[in-house]
C-alpha cells in the first residue's frame, strides 16, 4: 500500500511538473517560432535567467506544495498586477492591464522563491542568538525603507492622487495580515531574503529588456525588490494557510 500510495505521489508530481513546464513556456516564452527565435538571439543573461528559473522550478518538486504555491501566487500576483497597471505605477509594452501571461508567470515565480528558501533552509537550522534574530526581524522594515529613501526624490516627484486607493490599502492589509497570522521569523526571513534577490534579479532583466517600466522609470527601482520580498512570504504563507484549511474541511468530511 505504502509503495503504491509513493507511486501516485510520484506520478502526481511528474504532472505538476509538466503543468508549470507547460506554463513557463507557454505565458514566458510563447509558441515555437518565438521560442526557436528567442533559443537563437539568447544572450548569457537570458540563458542563465532560464536556466535558473528551471533549476529552482524541478528541484523538490511536490505537487502538494507546488499547486497551492502556483495558485497563492497566481490569485495575489493577478491583484497586485491588476491595480498596478490600471494605475499606472508601472506600465507592459503591450499596453495591457495586467498582460494575461503575468499572473501565471507570478505563480512560477513564487515557486522559484520558495524552492530557493528551501534550498538554503539548512543554513538557518541550528541555534541563532537573540541580536541575530532581532537583525533578521529588522530587516524586514529596515531594508525597505532603505530602498525607498534611495528612490525618494523620485518617488516624491511622481502625483499619487487616485493611485494610493482602496486596493493599494487592502492589498497591504491583507499582505501583513497573512505574515501576522502564521509567523515565523525563520521561514518568513528566508522567502523574504530569497524573494528580494530573485525579484531585484527578474525585475532587472524585465526592465532592462523594456518588458515593463515604472513610473519612477528606474532600472529596476529598488523599492520592488524588498516588496518582492514580502509578497512572496505573504503568499507562501496564504499557500499554506488554505492547504490546512482545506485538509480540515476534508477530514471533517470523511
Amino acid at each position: 500500500m505504502s509503495k503504491r500510495l509513493d507511486l501516485l505521489h510520484t506520478c502526481l508530481t511528474v504532472l505538476a511538473d509538466v503543468f508549470l513546464l507547460w506554463v513557463l513556456y507557454h505565458y514566458g516564452l510563447g509558441d515555437w517560432q518565438t521560442l526557436v527565435f528567442l533559443l537563437l538571439h539568447f544572450s548569457p543573461w537570458s540563458w542563465l535567467v532560464l536556466g535558473l528559473v528551471l533549476f529552482l522550478l524541478l528541484y523538490r518538486s511536490d505537487y502538494r506544495t507546488d499547486l497551492p504555491l502556483f495558485l497563492a501566487g497566481f490569485l495575489l500576483g493577478y491583484w497586485g498586477e491588476w491595480w498596478g497597471t490600471t494605475r499606472g505605477v508601472w506600465t507592459y509594452w503591450n499596453g495591457a492591464t495586467p498582460p494575461v501571461y503575468l499572473p501565471p508567470l507570478w505563480g512560477i515565480g513564487l515557486l522559484t522563491v520558495y524552492r530557493l528558501s528551501r534550498l538554503l533552509a539548512p543554513l538557518l537550522n541550528r541555534r541563532i542568538p537573540r541580536w541575530v534574530e532581532w537583525l533578521m526581524a529588522s530587516s524586514l522594515i529596515l531594508l525597505p525603507a532603505l530602498a525607498f529613501a534611495h528612490s525618494w526624490p523620485l518617488l516624491a516627484a511622481v502625483d499619487w492622487r487616485g493611485r494610493l486607493d482602496g486596493h493599494f490599502f487592502a492589498g497591504w492589509l491583507v499582505g501583513l495580515g497573512l505574515l501576522a497570522l502564521r509567523f515565523d521569523l525563520r521561514k518568513i526571513f528566508l522567502l523574504y531574503v530569497c524573494g528580494t534577490l530573485l525579484g531585484g534579479f527578474y525585475e532587472s532583466f524585465g526592465t532592462a529588456y523594456h518588458e515593463w517600466e515604472y513610473i519612477t522609470h528606474e532600472v529596476p527601482p529598488l523599492w520592488i525588490a524588498p516588496l518582492w520580498g514580502l509578497a512572496a512570504a505573504a503568499m507562501t504563507n496564504l499557500a499554506e494557510l488554505s492547504t490546512a484549511v482545506l485538509k480540515s474541511v476534508l477530514s471533517r468530511i470523511s
